[in-house]
Formats: C-alpha cells, structure tokens, sequence
C-alpha cells in the first residue's frame, strides 16, 4: 500500500503523522527517545524532521545499532548528532558508528516502525524480531506511527508480539490499552 502512494501523498501523510506525532504527551515529556532512520525507499515514515525536533527540544535521539546476527536478533543503540555521523549497516539502514552507554531503563519512549499496524496497536515488521526482542528489555513507551493505508482492523499476533501504546495516523490518535482515538 505504502508504494501505491504518490510522492505528493507520501509527503504530506508523513508531514500529517509527524504533526500529531509531536503533540502526544509521552513524546513531549521524553528526555531520552529510541527512534529510527527511515528507509524512504520504502516509504518508511519519514522521522528525520521528528528526530530534528526533538534534538532541537533538548532530547537525546537514539537510533538503533543492528547486530547481523542471523540466530538472536540484537539491538543496541547511538546517540544521533548529525546525519553525516551515520554509516550504513548490513541491510543499508543508516546508524550510529557506536554505541551509547544509555542503559535501557534510561529510555522514556520508543518510535516503532512498521509496515502496518492495527487498531489494537499490533504491527507488522520486516520478520526479523528484532524489536519484540528488544521490548524485553527496554520496557518504555511505544509510539507507532503509520499511514491511514496501512492502517489494518486486526492483525494475526503471536504471544511475543508486543503493542505500541500508542499509534498515530494522519487522521487519528489511538491509545492502548484503554484504546481512546482523537481526531482533533
């Protein structure tokens, strides 16, 4: 669904998202958030803008630093400063050169892609698990952002699935578990 989108579509769901995104009171409160650089290849929403906003807020960025292991999927994390600071990993996803020494239990929120999600806040990922693993560990909030394409009314899950707590679309704001949707 994500590639039937125009570029002009692509654009301003992404501009549309962010703007609810950066109104939802766990990301304006967070000191310390784990987001991610987008595959805009793969219409992946576009966080950089979110990521600057934060940066210019005060906030440290993490993004995600992948171990290209095959038999446990690990995920450490960088501080962002600069995009030119960032290499290419194993899958041309753009990351940190090193890791952070920011313990998981310092992370007040966590920007979770996905390919979709659902209205009760499950996502579809790329399969590897690296973030279902992750959320073991680094237990936080959980904000999900997708566009209203892509937004499903049920997604088949696993008991090691895990929800975001909160998913925003264009249109829409749903929080979990006591699933509250704002569209204003």
């Amino acid at each position: 669904m994500r590639r039937l989108l125009s570029q002009e579509e692509y654009h301003a769901g992404c501009q549309k998202i962010l703007a609810r995104a950066s109104s939802v009171s766990a990301l304006l409160e967070a000191e310390i958030v784990l987001s991610y650089w987008p595959k805009l290849e793969m219409r992946e929403i576009d966080t950089r803008p979110l990521n600057s906003w934060l940066r210019a807020r005060g906030c440290t960025v993490l993004l995600p630093i992948v171990e290209p292991n095959p038999e446990i999927p690990r995920m450490h994390w960088g501080v962002f400063n600069d995009e030119r600071t960032l290499v290419l990993n194993h899958w041309g996803i753009l990351e940190p050169v090193k890791r952070a020494s920011i313990s998981a239990d310092e992370i007040d929120a966590v920007l979770v892609p996905g390919l979709g999600f659902d209205t009760c806040g499950h996502r579809v990922g790329y399969g590897r698990g690296y973030y279902d693993i992750m959320f073991d560990t680094v237990d936080t909030f959980k904000l999900g952002m997708v566009m209203d394409q892509c937004l499903l009314e049920m997604i088949p899950v696993e008991p090691h699935d895990i929800p975001v707590d909160c998913l925003v679309t264009s249109r829409k704001t749903f929080t979990f578990p006591d699933m509250n949707v704002s569209t204003t």
